[in-house]
């Protein structure tokens, strides 16, 4: 990964435009901006109409950071969080609280190189896998680096039941996020080749069906 220089607003906020607590900064300056032009043409106009537009925009702020968050939430794989427990998983969580800050004061790509260089020199480290496949899919949209932490996850864990959520993990990304169809369609293989009897494995025959259809142009 490269670092990019700054751009004025990133400058200003200290927080990287393409983030989510980025993306609602830039947006909330403006809503506040616009309270206060609100502000004074109520004063002018003796009126509530401007004032209770000011809300509307705030309701808006609000509703899209929901938004955002769900769909995070969404791209992260609803089916990881089920089938992939988090918690103390490895002795080397603590490790990760200086990498954390870094998130927490917005420096995403360092962190990202700081998880990853962690990721390959403790070959138990699970915990950086989870959180490096958040933060790159999440935040930083390197699909291939969540795609990389998430195979390294799966090689971490023996249990059948976790490796397989990783797997729909890295296939999800494939299909959802790099819109990749044909490696979308042998990583489907490679689940249903390695989990036949996966407690979903007829739906992803039926997905899988559905991507051949789509990349071959027929069933």
């Amino acid at each position: 990964m490269t670092d990019e220089r700054p751009s004025f607003w990133e400058r200003i906020g200290r927080v990287p435009a393409e983030s989510l607590r980025g993306q609602l900064l830039y947006i909330s300056a403006f809503v506040a901006l616009g309270t206060l032009l609100n502000l004074v043409v109520a004063l002018l106009m003796r009126s509530w109409i401007p004032i209770v537009a000011a809300l509307f925009g705030w309701v808006f702020v609000a509703v899209y950071g929901l938004v955002r968050l769900a769909l995070a939430d969404r791209a992260a794989g609803n089916v990881g969080r089920i089938l992939v427990p988090s918690g103390s998983s490895t002795p080397s969580v603590n490790q990760h609280s200086n990498i954390e800050a870094m998130v927490a004061r917005g420096e995403l790509a360092k962190a990202a190189e700081a998880y990853r260089a962690v990721i390959e020199t403790d070959s138990r480290d699970l915990v950086g896998c989870e959180k490096l496949g958040q933060l790159a899919l999440r935040e930083l949209k390197d699909f291939e680096l969540a795609v990389w932490a998430y195979r390294e996850a799966g090689r971490r864990v023996d249990e059948p039941k976790r490796q397989l959520g990783y797997a729909l993990l890295v296939a999800g990304i494939y299909r959802d996020n790099i819109q990749d169809t044909g490696k979308a369609i042998v990583e489907i293989r490679k689940v249903l080749a390695r989990f036949p009897d996966a407690p979903n494995a007829a739906r992803l025959r039926g997905e899988l069906d559905d991507l051949k259809a789509r990349h071959f142009g027929a069933p």
